[in-house]
């Protein structure tokens, strides 16, 4: 039973440490300097980037309050600060805090970028997902695992700062690690002992 215990609090550790590097944003956000249509494809209400350092990708995840798929002039911009010398450009519009100096986009047309080299993103309703290489976002210093990371949309229909619609948040994010296969095999054993207690439980109350 001890042993069964510490499966379960060290699993549920795991995960919340996991997940702590996603965030949720408010529905219906957007700037009050943001001089588009408020499309609900634009309106961020949560997101995540993790990194698989087996694969040496970024693993890419905005979800919004609105389907994504063919949303006119929608992109998703994940600003990546990969160390030293980074951009801040939306003290303006009350964003100081959003430091850059990279970038992937994703489309809500099903294309996407980095720099000159394309990214293909995958669209699921409100969801949308990017695999980026870590050899397209090279080191100013970081280590790739210590990245940082923003995320907003624009409207591509409009210029200047007018154009950005909702930002995930306002400063930046701590890239999450993915779990090597121990970890998830651990996560699983602990979801697999809950599975039994409440089973027992169940018979228990039958009985």
């Amino acid at each position: 039973m001890k042993q069964s215990l510490r499966l379960l609090a060290l699993a549920a550790a795991l995960t919340a440490a996991f997940n702590a590097h996603a965030v949720v944003d408010a529905t219906g956000d957007f700037l009050a300097s943001f001089t588009g249509t408020h499309n609900a494809a634009l309106d961020i209400v949560a997101a995540d980037v993790s990194f698989d350092a087996a694969a040496g990708n970024f693993l890419l995840h905005a979800q919004t309050s609105g389907a994504i798929a063919g949303a006119p002039n929608v992109t998703y911009v994940f600003g990546f600060n990969r160390g030293g010398t980074a951009n801040t450009p939306f003290g303006a519009i009350g964003l100081p805090d959003i430091a850059f100096n990279a970038t992937a986009q994703l489309r809500a047309d099903g294309t996407g970028a980095v720099g000159a080299n394309a990214v293909t993103p995958n669209i699921i309703g409100n969801e949308i997902f990017g695999t980026v290489s870590a050899s397209l976002l090279p080191s100013n210093g970081f280590a790739a695992q210590d990245y940082t990371w923003a995320l907003w949309t624009i409207d591509t229909s409009i210029t200047g700062l007018a154009r950005n619609a909702d930002f995930a948040a306002s400063t930046n994010l701590a890239v999450a690690a993915v779990p090597e296969p121990e970890t998830y095999a651990l996560m699983l054993a602990g979801i697999g002992v809950v599975g039994v207690v409440a089973r027992r439980r169940s018979r228990a109350r039958q009985e």
